[in-house]
């Protein structure tokens, strides 16, 4: 599936589940942003903003009642067989709020973990949106074995709850130790997420889109 595809699958899935006018606008190393179509009868202006690491590729979008969860891995790598994923969710739910959705994150890694280590919950405002991100470790999941490692970025847009998270899944490790990862995986992660905006066609004194 191109990303053209997946971005008006986001578009038209999204709108016919809640009503509510949401996107995801995923953009191709090398190649302009491409704007969804809108679907019959709304009209979408909200865009989620991001670049996907070179060569990963999507596996698929699952459509929940109100919201849409599409997964991405790097090369060689799939939903059955994986270190690395890119998980991005709309979610349309004028009520959901991000602080409270990384908060059942966390709760989640504290049930399904051996031992999680959040770190303190970041909240600011990107492009006129609240945003709140925090990272997770996982010392050993209770039921995978592995240890694990995610960094989360949530949005609160007009139209809907946007939340991109880069996990890392691996050797399990000890107690109060951080995760086994590199310090050049751990910027890329940083320099991924601080490029994940959203922004409003409609607004763009407020929430202005790149042109």
């Amino acid at each position: 599936m191109t990303m053209r595809k997946l971005a008006l699958l986001c578009a038209l899935s999204l709108a016919a589940a809640t009503a509510l006018p949401a996107t995801a606008q995923i953009r191709q190393p090398g190649r302009p942003a491409q704007t969804p179509e809108p679907s019959r009868g709304s009209e979408l202006t909200e865009r989620l903003l991001l670049l996907p690491p070179a060569g990963w590729q999507e596996a698929g979008t699952v459509r929940g009642q109100n919201a849409l969860t599409t997964h991405l891995f790097p090369p060689g790598q799939n939903a059955e067989k994986w270190n690395e994923m890119l998980s991005i969710q709309v979610m349309g739910d004028a009520r959901a709020d991000a602080r409270e959705h990384i908060q059942r994150i966390v709760e989640a890694s504290r049930t399904n973990c051996e031992a999680s280590g959040p770190s303190p919950v970041t909240e600011g405002m990107v492009n006129g949106y609240p945003v709140s991100t925090l990272t997770v470790t996982c010392t050993k999941g209770r039921q995978s074995g592995l240890g694990g490692l995610v960094a989360v970025k949530a949005i609160r847009g007009a139209q809907a709850l946007y939340v991109v998270q880069r996990i890392w899944r691996g050797q399990p490790f000890e107690r109060n130790s951080t995760a086994p990862v590199s310090s050049e995986m751990l910027k890329e992660w940083s320099e991924f997420l601080r490029g994940v905006a959203v922004c409003d066609e409609a607004d763009p004194q407020r929430h202005p889109c790149p042109k």
